[in-house]
């Protein structure tokens, strides 16, 4: 069997090495046409990816200039000073009817004294004096009232206000911040895209360069092996 294969004219002429570096580049070349169509598979999902972050993310990123503006054109919440707002007097609880009852006092007092004594006169200008000063009195509580009310409504409505411009603020923060995240999250989907792609195509030129020169050098070798044979 040996001295048959020696003898083997397809040994002789190298045929069959022949044959076998040809099989051997074809297996090369499948090779990296399975190389290239999982390169495929792989880019496509890629891919895939890109485009499903641009989707959950994208809507919510492009709104972030929206919200920013939204952040710096809030304006300070200022419910400015009660003084500024209360401006009633006591003049404005100071009974109407605080003359007439005075009138009418003085006329009971005269009808019933002397309008000629020095005591008529010192009573008179006493009871004008305490009449008086029981009006602006009950005038004062009146205003006192009504300012402490005010106040309390002003306190009341500046904390609402407060509060609501806070709410306001704590919301334009975190819709910023969603966006801000959002952008985040493109960029690293996009960078982690392009990544891919480039180590793909580094592995794709190294594959496609590993082959080229396996394929050359069995090339060399079917040439050096015909050199051989035809001298």
């Amino acid at each position: 069997m040996e001295l048959m294969d020696f003898l083997d004219p397809g040994d002789v002429f190298g045929l069959k090495e022949d044959k076998r570096i040809s099989a051997a580049n074809d297996a090369l070349s499948k090779a990296y046409e399975k190389a290239e169509a999982a390169d495929q598979m792989n880019r496509d999902l890629y891919g895939q990816y890109n485009t499903k972050a641009q989707q959950t993310y994208g809507d919510l990123a492009s709104k972030y200039n929206d919200y920013l503006k939204s952040f710096e054109n809030q304006e300070v919440y200022n419910p400015g000073q009660f003084g500024d707002n209360y401006t009633k007097t006591v003049d404005d609880f100071y009974s109407k009817f605080a003359n007439q009852r005075q009138q009418q006092a003085m006329n009971a007092l005269r009808e019933s004294s002397d309008i000629f004594s020095s005591d008529y006169q010192d009573a008179m200008a006493a009871k004008q004096q305490a009449l008086a000063s029981e009006e602006w009195d009950k005038a004062y509580d009146k205003y006192m009232q009504d300012r402490a009310q005010a106040a309390n409504e002003f306190n009341m409505n500046a904390q609402l206000g407060q509060t609501a411009y806070q709410n306001q603020l704590n919301k334009n923060q975190t819709l910023l911040g969603q966006a801000a995240g959002a952008q985040d999250n493109l960029m690293n989907a996009y960078g982690n895209y392009v990544n891919n792609l480039a180590n793909s195509n580094l592995a794709n030129a190294q594959n496609y360069s590993n082959m080229v020169q396996a394929q050359t050098a069995n090339n060399n070798s079917k040439k050096s092996l015909l050199g051989r044979v035809f001298g």
